[in-house]
């Protein structure tokens, strides 16, 4: 107080001198630097010290600006600064004293990085780690490797204790997949305020057949891009619905991920997974009624082919007679070189094209082996004929049978006539195999899908197939097709003159049956889950329909959604949930903050699966990493190698030094070993 005029502290002051504290207790500023030195005994040797701005505390606001410039540049501050400094970089007292000690560590802590990238290396490419015996697998191969280029890390590997054992590699796995794992978590949590998200559960079984359950996530991330995240293989010793639902909601706890914020679900057609009243959805309902199920369209497609071809004789047969072909190519290396070799001596002519197998399970290889079985034709025959007449018994009997079969104009017929049908399948197959596949899309796929097939269902189609393999019948001079009449007894017929059926008309009307099966199946298994609900959450976004029963039901949507709808459809315009996903994307996120209501069903129908191939893609990493000479790999590094091997992206990004650096912090021994990491 001074006469007239009340003096008081500037908060301005906090930016012009950032070590500036004001002390209530005081009434006064302190140097919060300086009593930080003072207290930790670092102002020895400073010969002049403010008590002032240490103790007592400075009050005298007119000079304020003044006295803080003065002490800032006096000896006593810039010694308490440097001396602060100096002691967050100390090592200890230990490896102040011991010199050679700190180099010890620094070196411990190079070798240590290098063995972890070495271990990331191998997981990144699911290479197999060790071999029969440690000293000679890759692990140690690699790293002796690298430490003919390093001395410190030969020296390092050198000692008795160097941190390179089963046990340590496998810490050391644990360590890296589950720091992927957390950033996958982080980012399904920090997507959003509402992160909603859907699973994808598949099974399978391993070399030893041991049950693996794959788990994946499906989540829109704050980009707005949908990411399929795999989170682990699972042994389970039943495949119940029950055991199913509770191997799901123990993983949801382990990753902290709340199961109020599940909203989609997605499995094949398997009874366990998919029962109405005990299979793994409904389990799963019984805790969040929220997640809808839908059942995975690829494997729809698969189902669909299978179903269908087994409507009609001749096509199924044809299709039979062609997998017994690919057998004896497949399994008779003797053959297999009779058949490419056949045109060695013919200078003009290509070899033939190899022959493919159909594979009952995998899902896009039908159509290619029948363009290669009829591309082929002629080869395939003479080889067939050639090993017939000069090979052993029990390959010569498989091929005179199989050349019997093929040589038949009905086997061509029923080729060509299955492969339009299982082309378009095929495609619809792969069409659904992205993440980016949404559930309306899907839908609209299998609408396409649907009238692609009821174009083929006419005379003109079946007759356009059925001369084509009259004039390849003719080429490659087969018997001409035909067919057995049957008589129908007087008794049934009468005296009456008997209709004769030609032998198109006999084919078209079992043509007919497979198209017949494959739309019908089409409509089936899509009217056999909650699809119909998720048609409604597109209407509303896509034709602007308002489904308040629908709405009231989801915790993310409100009744304002009725009023922000219109708004945004007026400003924004699209055909497709994912052109709506492209805009959200480009938009600005004020303009986003606008249409928080849309943005969250946008999120709903997003994070609902199509396919359940993300696991499928899983399974195929496995049998690569747990093959017959890797059968005795645990459950435990199994689940870390496949973290990393499939999230290779996520794994190039983390440092190796960090992980060393947690490594060293798990145990009490290691820090005297390695120090700590700068």
């Amino acid at each position: 107080m001074l006469g007239n005029r009340t003096l008081k502290f500037q908060t301005t002051w906090y930016e012009k001198f950032p070590w500036v504290h004001v002390s209530s207790e005081l009434g006064g500023v302190l140097c919060f630097t300086c009593v930080d030195a003072t207290l930790q005994n670092l102002t020895g040797m400073a010969k002049y010290q403010e008590d002032t701005f240490i103790s007592t505390g400075f009050k005298n606001w007119k000079k304020a600006i003044e006295k803080c410039q003065k002490h800032e540049k006096s000896d006593a501050h810039r010694i308490s600064i440097s001396n602060l400094i100096s002691r967050k970089k100390s090592l200890g007292v230990d490896l102040q004293l011991s010199k050679q000690n700190h180099e010890s560590q620094l070196s411990a802590q190079k070798a240590l990085v290098k063995i972890l990238s070495s271990l990331q290396y191998l997981a990144q490419q699911g290479l197999a780690i060790r071999g029969k015996e440690t000293i000679s697998g890759n692990f140690n191969a690699l790293l002796q490797l690298r430490g003919s280029d390093d001395d410190n890390l030969k020296t390092w590997l050198e000692r008795k204790t160097s941190y390179t054992s089963g046990a340590h590699q496998n810490e050391m796995l644990q360590l890296t997949s589950h720091e992927i794992l957390r950033n996958i978590c982080y980012d399904i949590k920090s997507s959003s305020d509402c992160s909603v998200f859907g699973v994808i559960i598949d099974g399978t079984q391993d070399c030893t057949g041991r049950e693996q359950e794959s788990i994946c996530i499906r989540y829109v991330d704050g980009n707005f891009d949908v990411r399929e995240e795999f989170l682990g293989l699972y042994e389970l010793s039943s495949t119940t619905g029950s055991t199913l639902c509770s191997m799901l909601k123990d993983v949801l706890i382990r990753y902290q991920l709340p199961i109020e914020n599940l909203r989609a679900q997605t499995y094949d057609g398997a009874s366990n997974m998919a029962g109405k009243y005990r299979g793994c959805q409904a389990e799963v309902k019984k805790l969040q009624p929220l997640a809808l199920y839908t059942h995975c369209g690829a494997h729809v497609s698969h189902l669909i082919v299978s179903k269908a071809v087994q409507s009609a004789a001749f096509i199924r047969n044809a299709l039979d007679h062609l997998q017994e072909l690919g057998k004896l190519y497949k399994s008779s290396g003797k053959f297999k070189n009779l058949y490419l070799d056949l045109h060695d001596d013919v200078v003009d002519h290509a070899s033939p094209g190899r022959l493919k197998p159909i594979c009952p399970t995998r899902w896009l290889t039908h159509s290619a082996s029948i363009r290669a079985f009829l591309d082929n034709y002629e080869d395939v025959i003479k080889a067939l004929g050639t090993a017939s007449a000069e090979f052993g018994t029990n390959v010569a009997s498989r091929a005179t049978g199989v050349m019997k079969c093929v040589s038949s104009v009905s086997c061509i017929l029923g080729l060509l006539a299955a492969l339009p049908i299982i082309q378009c399948l095929e495609k619809f197959n792969r069409a659904l195999q992205s993440s980016k596949v949404t559930i309306s899309g899907m839908i609209e796929s299998a609408g396409v899908v649907g009238r692609e097939l009821q174009r083929l269902r006419s005379e003109e189609c079946f007759k356009s197939i059925f001369d084509d393999a009259h004039e390849k019948a003719a080429k490659w001079h087969l018997d001409p097709l035909e067919i057995r009449q049957r008589r129908i007894p007087a008794k049934y017929a009468g005296d009456g003159e008997q209709l004769v059926q030609s032998t198109e008309e006999k084919f078209r009307s079992e043509y007919y049956k497979v198209l017949d099966s494959a739309a019908t199946n089409l409509d089936h298994y899509f009217a056999s889950t909650d699809i119909d609900l998720q048609n409604k959450l597109a209407s509303m976004l896509l034709n602007g329909e308002f489904h308040a029963d629908l709405v009231s039901w989801y915790p993310e949507l409100s009744d304002n959604l009725k009023i922000s709808l219109p708004f945004f459809r007026d400003q924004f315009h699209s055909s497709s949930v994912e052109g709506y996903r492209q805009i959200f994307k480009s938009m600005n996120p004020a303009v986003r903050a606008m249409f928080g209501e849309v943005e969250a069903l946008l999120r709903l129908l997003l994070v609902s699966p199509a396919s359940s191939t993300e696991a499928e893609r899983s399974f195929s990493a496995m049998r690569r990493l747990k093959t017959w000479l890797r059968s005795t790999m645990t459950q435990q590094r199994l689940n870390h190698v496949m973290v990393c091997l499939f999230h290779r992206e996520r794994l190039a990004q983390l440092k190796p030094e960090e992980l060393a650096e947690k490594f060293v912090g798990s145990s009490d021994s290691r820090p005297r070993i390695f120090g700590r990491f700068l």
